[in-house]
């Protein structure tokens, strides 16, 4: 029990020592802060910032000043919302998809490659591959 009791007594020692340390630390940092704050001028922060958003507007005002229209119809942004919603109408109602099934793309090599010029081989569809197992261009 001697030990143990002088474990604690030990433990609680560390504890104060180390509490006693944080709090010299944070004292140092308040006065560390006191002195840098002083160095600050909110009324000049303020300017900065007022200064900023003024020439922000400004340069949003020269943008559109820039991005006027001359000799352009002025147009009713409804108008062209309802002009798209009318083309989205007849993109729905085309149902036709045939001008997908028009595609004739040739048929997956089969074998390695190599394979297909030894032995003269042909697609499924009968086009006479090379090497790669790649359709042949037709001689002119």
């Amino acid at each position: 029990k001697k030990v143990n009791l002088t474990e604690q007594a030990n433990y609680a020692i560390q504890t104060v020592k180390d509490t006693k340390t944080t709090v010299d630390a944070m004292k140092l940092g308040v006065k560390s802060m006191k002195k840098e704050m002083k160095k600050v001028n909110l009324t000049e922060i303020e300017n900065v910032q007022d200064d900023l958003e003024d020439m922000m507007e400004d340069a949003n005002e020269i943008q559109e000043t820039l991005g006027r229209a001359y000799g352009m119809p002025e147009v009713d942004e409804d108008d062209l919302e309802a002009e798209l919603d009318a083309l989205g109408d007849e993109l729905a109602f085309d149902e036709d998809a045939s001008y997908l099934d028009a595609v004739s793309a040739p048929s997956a090599p089969e074998g390695l490659p190599g394979e297909a010029a030894a032995s003269g081989s042909r697609t499924a569809a009968g086009v006479k591959v090379d090497e790669f197992g790649l359709p042949e261009l037709p001689a002119t």
